[in-house]
């Protein structure tokens, strides 16, 4: 563990309000509550005391075992917190079995691919926007990332090509053809590459069959069962699981949760019923759970959101 990390695990940050009240119970008790020197005060000098001479000690008794709870917490957030690496870097550069195993690793490197493009690339994230004057970063972007990620996406085709299905065949091979065009196109910026451009459907192809194969994944179904057996009726009336772990549950570091909730719910139980639902998915799987929140009033937002991720898992 490095100093940065231990600072981490020992830094105050209170994951609940039971984490709070024992902290502050505690601190109430280590020095002499105000509130018993007054009624001692009322009283004429009775001495009352909450357990004796040893208020301070159930004090810091109530503090170690707060600062416990507070540090295991920590300690889990350590052990699984996603470390950053380009794409290109987490590739496993092996024969698959299967072809949704192929998609599966190509895909965090198309993704890779199209957020450096939209937010450094030479036109707006909508593509009705104004064209991007200033190009520095994708101009370096494009020799660090996006050339090492399509090396990587090469390799995962060649020595799988056997597993690509007939019908994409001629797809894949475009692709391919795409890949060594922009090579060429970046070493020589006056190489015309537009009839090699990026095939839109070799994405759609890599998304839908990553979704599917996923479907099957051992890991995948426990934490939808499990969901599926915790989710309390009583406060949600819909849900589905969505994101990445849609599409490559092995390499997910979290699982994205939307839920609807029921028309009326009390806000103070619904927050504790969704923070003990999270830190129940979390020791049990030793992930994070994000969970969307769509109140009943926000059913065609709710509608809406499920439509925008049509590979997605339902309830």
């Amino acid at each position: 563990m490095t100093i940065e990390d231990f600072i981490k695990l020992i830094r105050p940050k209170y994951y609940n309000r039971l984490t709070r009240l024992l902290v502050v119970s505690g601190i109430a008790l280590l020095s002499k509550p105000v509130w018993l020197d007054i009624l001692n005060l009322f009283l004429g000098g009775l001495k009352l005391s909450i357990i004796g001479e040893f208020d301070w000690l159930l004090g810091l008794v109530i503090i170690i075992i707060a600062l416990i709870y507070n540090t295991y917490h920590r300690k889990l957030d350590l052990e699984h917190e996603s470390k950053s690496k380009p794409a290109f870097q987490e590739v496993q550069y092996i024969k698959f079995t299967y072809f949704g195993n192929l998609c599966q690793e190509i895909l965090p490197i198309l993704k890779d691919n199209e957020y450096i493009f939209l937010n450094t690339g030479p036109t707006c994230s909508n593509d009705l926007g104004p064209l991007r004057t200033d190009l520095t970063v994708w101009e370096k972007l494009k020799k660090k990332a996006i050339l090492p990620n399509n090396k990587a996406i090469k390799k995962l085709i060649k020595n799988n090509f056997q597993l690509v299905p007939e019908k994409y065949g001629a797809l894949f091979n475009k692709m391919l053809l795409h890949i060594d065009a922009f090579k060429k196109h970046v070493k020589n910026p006056n190489f015309d590459y537009s009839e090699f451009q990026f095939p839109k459907q070799f994405a759609e192809v890599i998304f839908a069959e990553s979704f599917e194969y996923a479907k099957t994944n051992k890991n995948l179904v426990k934490k939808h069962e499990w969901i599926r057996k915790n989710i309390n009726e009583k406060y949600v009336l819909d849900w589905i699981i969505f994101g990445s772990i849609v599409f490559t549950p092995e390499k997910a570091s979290d699982l994205d949760l939307a839920i609807l909730m029921h028309e009326e719910n009390d806000f103070d139980q619904l927050s504790t019923y969704i923070e003990g639902l999270k830190f129940d998915f979390k020791i049990k799987f030793k992930k994070d759970l994000h969970v969307s929140i769509f109140e009943n009033t926000e059913v065609l937002d709710f509608i809406s959101f499920s439509e925008k991720n049509p590979l997605k898992i339902k309830k």
